[in-house]
């Protein structure tokens, strides 16, 4: 073995990546890019929590210490913690609402995003925490991000325990318990449930993902493997038109692009066992539908790959951005408000968006058909412009 030798050899790599510019700056400015995504929403401020009020607590009367409103307290606190942003509600007494309609108007309220969470106080809050001791919390939660509703609820334990603390010198508290004044928080979810977990919230990001990358993998380096062999040479010599080839070319791709979805939804269905709510049917629908966004994208991006090592470059331009601005980690409200704009224009963002409703609120195709009507026009307008990108080698 000679250092000559390997000197020599790698001498001639260094020169031949060296004068290739565009796999030069996809070295440098990729990984700049990525960085400075996941610095910008890694140190962003954690957005507040939307939570709904609902207080006709009556209140009580104690000797020496006047009228108190216990549930009047839980709520100042509540509104005191940077964790929500407090949205009281209020019944209207100008008409005659009666309970269901109320309850009704707070679903609509949860089912909207208004707010992710609404504490219900009911007349007789105070009472029967001075009957039975015991707080007990009526909390309402949206519940598609188990995540979320988890530190809700543990956000308004603890704002309630130290709304509480000072109950103990009215006489309402007990001096007996050691652990003060206890707490109880009934929730109840307008969507999953207790038995969704966090799997469960990440399942559908990770479907989308997955159905998007590995197509966009392979539809780029077959088609790029077409043009290095001469076949698309000869095929842009035939009478066929460009538009036709790029259709073509998805039509044999997405064969095996609807192969990996049914295999991909099986297996985290049915393997994995994650809980859904909606149609299986729809799901295949939204996932095969962004699989095909992956073919035309792979197309698109092979146009501009001499290799496949420019190839795998492209991930941290085309699909890692989309994985930090889809909602997969953080949702777009809570993104600061200029990066904003960059999630609407990413493809991924109305899958998951479109998954998440399906799989976690059970919603039908007539919640989920501008999504899907989205990501039907960025596969077009991508088909364009990798037909108008194809090009011949050799004039």
């Amino acid at each position: 073995m000679k250092a000559r030798r390997i000197w020599i050899l790698a001498r001639r790599i260094m020169r031949q990546v060296g004068r290739d510019r565009r796999t030069m700056g996809l070295l440098i400015f990729g990984p700049m890019l990525v960085i400075a995504l996941g610095a910008i929403l890694f140190r962003a401020d954690p957005a507040a929590i939307p939570l709904g009020i609902v207080n006709e607590d009556e209140g009580l009367s104690i000797p020496l210490a006047g009228e108190i409103g216990i549930a009047e307290r839980i709520a100042g606190e509540l509104a005191a913690s940077d964790a929500f942003d407090v949205v009281t509600l209020h019944r209207d007494e100008d008409e005659d609402e009666d309970e269901y309609e109320y309850e009704d108007e707070i679903d609509d309220r949860l089912r909207d995003g208004t707010v992710q969470g609404v504490v219900v106080f009911p007349p007789d809050f105070s009472a029967g925490f001075q009957q039975n001791r015991q707080a007990v919390i009526d909390l309402r939660l949206e519940g598609s991000n188990p995540t979320r509703s988890m530190a809700i609820t543990a956000r308004v334990t603890e704002s309630s325990m130290k709304a509480l603390a000072g109950l103990v010198l009215t006489g309402l508290g007990s001096n007996d318990r050691e652990t003060g004044l206890p707490v109880v928080v009934n929730a109840t979810y307008l969507f999953a449930g207790r038995e969704f977990d966090t799997m469960d919230f990440v399942a559908p990001i990770y479907i989308a993902l997955l159905a998007m990358f590995f197509v966009f993998l392979l539809t780029c380096v077959s088609f790029l493997r077409e043009r290095s062999q001469g076949t698309m040479e000869r095929l842009l010599a035939t009478p066929a038109t460009r538009l036709e080839i790029v259709l073509g070319y998805m039509a044999g791709q997405g064969l095996f692009a609807l192969i990996q979805v049914a295999v991909i939804l099986s297996f985290t269905i049915w393997v994995v066992k994650i809980h859904y709510l909606g149609s299986l049917a729809l799901l295949f629908l939204v996932v095969a539908l962004l699989a095909v966004v992956g073919v035309s994208l792979g197309i698109l991006a092979s146009a501009f790959a001499r290799n496949e090592f420019q190839v795998v470059q492209f991930i941290p331009l085309l699909i890692i951005p989309q994985i930090l601005l889809s909602g997969t980690f953080w949702t777009i409200e809570e993104m600061p408000n200029y990066l904003q704009p960059l999630a609407y224009l990413m493809p991924l963002t109305y899958a998951n968006r479109a998954l998440r409703e399906v799989m976690l609120k059970g919603e039908g195709l007539a919640g989920i058909w501008p999504d899907l009507a989205i990501l039907a026009g960025f596969a077009a307008l991508i088909i364009a412009l990798g037909a108008l990108t194809m090009r011949r080698e050799v004039e």
